[in-house]
């Protein structure tokens, strides 16, 4: 009698212990919801300061072109998004497309890279259209492949005026040069 006892003791002990195991699992999960979601809404609201500073330099530096960083450090395979504003400081619209050109690899020797396959952005092939003295912020992902060379590239970032021909001086509406450090 005294075994059937003890061994419906421990019965009730191990279904006490997976009761609360599972509740206290169960508050865990909710915390970590309720922490990804707090995440998600601070994400945005930096994205919406960095997009405002932006526009507050080009307005107060008087700039055709904010570039947030001159380095840019990454790992091979990783990406980062870079928020760059464009300024029309025209009395009529402006038709831009942005561009990146490589200068420079890490051995100080010029290399090419496809434009398109380092920076990702949504720019509609005829460009984007900007009213006289309007300023705009865009978005573009940054990715360095893993086979790239570890080292510090130099590059330019160039708004191109599309009403102008390549051949004129007014093509390149505004440059920035910029670094990126690919770290191996």
């Amino acid at each position: 009698m005294l075994n059937k006892k003890a061994s419906l003791e421990i019965s009730i002990q191990a279904i006490v212990i997976v009761v609360l195991a599972m509740t206290l699992l169960g508050l865990g999960l909710g915390f970590i919801r309720n922490m990804f979601k707090n995440i998600s809404s601070t994400t945005e609201d930096v994205t919406e300061q960095v997009r405002q500073r932006i526009l507050d330099d080009l307005i107060t530096g008087d700039k055709k072109v904010a570039f947030p960083k001159s380095e840019i450090v990454i790992d091979k395979g990783g990406s980062t998004i870079l928020t760059v504003g464009v300024r029309n400081k025209k009395d009529t619209s402006l038709n831009y497309k942005m561009k990146f050109n490589p200068i420079s690899g890490p051995d100080g020797a010029p290399f090419s890279i496809d434009n398109p396959s380092w920076f990702q952005s949504g720019q509609p092939l005829n460009g984007y259209t900007l009213g006289a003295a309007e300023s705009d912020v865009r978005n573009v992902r940054l990715s360095i492949p893993i086979s790239v060379q570890s080292g510090s590239y130099v590059l330019t970032f160039d708004v191109l005026n599309l009403d102008f021909p390549v051949t004129e001086p007014e093509y390149t509406y505004a440059q920035k040069d910029f670094f990126i450090v690919v770290r191996g």
